[in-house]
């Protein structure tokens, strides 16, 4: 066990030296300061579990010293022993209402001041427990992704996550606490008691569908999975969904299909950690976890992403037998979004069939937003790819799928918009997927749309000024072909004003100068794509490939 640390600070040098000799005879490790200052930094520094001061020592300051202790975030929680070289109840009484934890004569035996100084160390180390307690708890019930809450036998809540305020539709937390589980949680006020019957019944669920009522009285439905935990004499001591351990030990979080049978339903969790975190905590009996269902079909597993036009879950479809696929489910913020969204599944629609292409799997209507179902593509992004090496033949054939995909989106008069490196995915059998069409858009009449979007690097002069073309997409290749061959960007800067006036003002430092190997045919088809006039690059992407297929004929077909 580690040596319990302590704090002196005092003036004194024959004081100090009998009290760091009773103190290290005490198994204690300790550090000395003559003065405030020093006192103070190695307080923070070292953040022992007891500072015992001479508030009375010559020169110190002693009460000074302690107030800067207790107005320091770092330091105020330390427990400050008062020493008097004579007792004087003013300068103790002051101690005190300043914040020390007690007093003590510099005279009292070393037994005495031995017992004192542990008890406070003591205090010190289960204050310390306690707020570690507290914060695993509130890591893993804030962190976790889906609904949890915590409840007592008789229906009450006792706690609730954020993500379960949010999918009932709840203000806060407080709002959620105060209602009736039967009633008020449970779409059918009947439920509770089935999915009692259900579970005790049979000893657990799995993936049950329940329906719960959200605040606005809609139907959401949720999986649930749980087991009934016994107490020794075979009654029924709680039920449990969700299985972590939060102890001063580990921080460790398993599945419960993953868990050996006696690390289930933890102990500690269930008769010291609740109790200490929550009011109320003794009654705690179960702990279970509820996740979405999109559709009343598709699983919410992990969130992929989070940005200002909604979420991307991956999600498994409940519906299929057997082991279940995972999808890509995308979720709007807002029922504004609706028509974009309807477009992007039309967009993938009108490219299906392409290998290179990102299946719609359905479309979905639920609490009035149109929710997209995706095909999910494992595997690295092209950006992390470029963190490390990555053999020329490798390259090409990323390259050559890339613009494969991009020229048959643009026979179909699509344009991309945002192709960057982090929308680029490489499978594991090497077939790259290009996503995220939610910005992409369809071209008509004109051929030039009037918003700016797509991600600043890998922007055309022309989208920075407000107009999206299908040579764009052509620059965006350029910049993409550009970091593959050099790793580096052709233009960047961290200042968003600044770059833009470098795509819009400067020309690209030749790849050649920053990699001498790339051959001199395939730094002009780079060039030629960075041209600032949309009129000067490769019409479309087509032509794009046609000139590399033409300059480099085996370009992509090595193995």
């Amino acid at each position: 066990m580690a040596k319990r640390r302590a704090l002196i600070i005092d003036s004194r040098e024959q004081d100090v030296r009998n009290l760091k000799k009773v103190l290290e005879d005490g198994d204690y490790r300790v550090a000395v300061a003559s003065n405030g200052d020093e006192g103070v930094r190695l307080a923070q520094d070292l953040y022992p579990e007891v500072v015992l001061l001479a508030i009375q020592s010559p020169g110190l300051n002693g009460l000074q010293i302690l107030r800067d202790l207790k107005k320091r975030g770092t330091t105020k929680s330390l427990p400050v022993l008062i020493l008097l070289e004579k007792f004087d109840e003013e300068y103790a009484a002051q101690g005190l209402q300043m914040g020390a934890a007690d007093y003590l004569l510099k005279t009292a035996g070393q037994d005495f001041l031995l017992r004192r100084v542990g008890v406070l160390a003591r205090i010190r180390h289960q204050d310390r427990q306690r707020r570690d307690v507290i914060f695993r708890y509130k890591g893993f019930f804030d962190g976790e992704q889906h609904g949890l809450f915590l409840s007592t036998r008789e229906g009450r809540l006792l706690d609730v996550n954020q993500n379960l305020v949010r999918l009932l539709g709840y203000g806060d937390r407080d709002e959620l606490l105060k209602i009736d589980i039967e009633n008020d949680l449970y779409f059918d006020p009947q439920g509770r008691q089935n999915f009692r019957e259900i579970i005790e019944n049979q000893g657990h669920v799995d993936n049950l569908k329940v329906n719960f009522k959200r605040k606005d009285g809609e139907k959401i439905t949720m999986l649930i999975s749980g087991r009934v935990v016994r107490d020794e004499k075979g009654g029924i001591a709680g039920y449990e969904g969700y299985n972590v351990e939060v102890t001063e030990e580990t921080e460790a979080a398993e599945p419960l299909e993953e868990q050996p049978e006696e690390r289930r339903f933890l102990s500690r969790f269930l008769k010291h950690l609740v109790p200490r975190v929550l009011p109320y905590g003794a009654d705690f009996f179960s702990l279970m976890k509820m996740t979405e269902l999109i559709a009343e079909r598709y699983e919410k597993v992990e969130r992929l992403g989070l940005g200002s036009f909604g979420e991307v879950w991956k999600v498994r479809d409940t519906e299929r037998e057997g082991r279940a696929p995972y999808y890509v489910a995308k979720i709007p913020t807002s029922k504004k979004l609706n028509n974009q969204f309807r477009k992007e599944a039309a967009i993938c629609r009108r490219l299906a069939g392409h290998p290179n292409s990102t299946k719609i799997i359905d479309v979905v209507e639920e609490r009035g937003r149109v929710i997209l179902i995706q095909e999910f593509v494992e595997g690295p992004s092209l950006r992390e790819l470029l963190e490390g090496p990555l053999e020329n033949n490798k390259k090409e054939k990323i390259l050559l799928q890339l613009v494969d995909i991009v020229a048959h989106a643009h026979k179909h008069r699509i344009v991309h918009r945002d192709i960057k490196p982090e929308n680029i995915v490489v499978r594991r059998d090497s077939i790259v997927k290009l996503l995220d069409y939610g910005v992409a858009k369809e071209l008509k009449e004109k051929d030039i749309s009037s918003t700016m979007v797509g991600s600043r690097p890998f922007m055309a002069p022309e989208q920075i000024s407000g107009e999206s073309q299908i040579a764009s997409d052509v620059w965006a290749l350029g910049v993409v072909m550009y970091a593959v061959y050099t790793g580096y960007l052709p233009f960047y800067h961290d200042n968003e004003k600044i770059l833009m006036d470098l795509i819009l003002t400067m020309e690209p430092r030749p790849p050649r100068e920053v990699e001498p190997d790339i051959p001199v045919e395939l730094e002009r088809i780079i060039l030629e794509c960075l041209k600032k006039d949309p009129k000067e690059r490769f019409a479309d992407a087509t032509i794009l490939k046609e000139t590399i297929l033409k300059t480099f004929p085996d370009f992509g077909k090595k193995n």
